[in-house]
């Protein structure tokens, strides 16, 4: 079976005969709901927003885009991602899938890091870093 294939960028860390990268998380489920059509980059952009369109004969998920030139946006549909009812679930489905992992890290980013006592520290110190020979 084969799967669809991203780029990611990332660090690099080199250990003893093996090469491991370090990507962001949320970043690499955007890529990879790109790949599968489950995600746009119009969601990222401050003048873009995706919206299911039940205005026509069948629900569509468009692209519109903010046309004013200040105050309340007006927003005109600029294109069609989808009218296939099968992807527009996917697609929804996976956008709750970012906003938990979105909020995830928003509750990690507000607790205070656990602090290490004295003992803790220098045997942390002893150990090294794990990518270290």
């Amino acid at each position: 079976m084969s799967s669809k294939k991203v780029s990611l960028t990332g660090e690099v860390h080199i250990s003893t005969g093996c090469v491991y990268t370090t990507v962001d998380a949320l970043e690499t489920m955007k890529c990879i709901g790109i790949a599968y059509g489950l995600y746009s980059h119009a969601e990222e952009a401050r003048y873009q927003r995706v919206m299911l369109d039940e205005s026509g004969d069948r629900p569509a998920l468009v692209v519109q885009e903010d046309i004013s030139l200040h105050g309340s946006p007006l927003w005109k549909t600029v294109c069609t991602l989808t009218d296939d009812p099968q992807q527009i679930q996917r697609y929804l489905a996976f956008q709750d899938s970012l906003k938990v992992i979105r909020e995830m890290d928003l509750e990690q980013e507000r607790q205070p890091a656990p602090r290490q006592s004295g003992p803790a520290i220098q045997e942390a110190k002893k150990r090294g870093k794990c990518h270290e020979r």
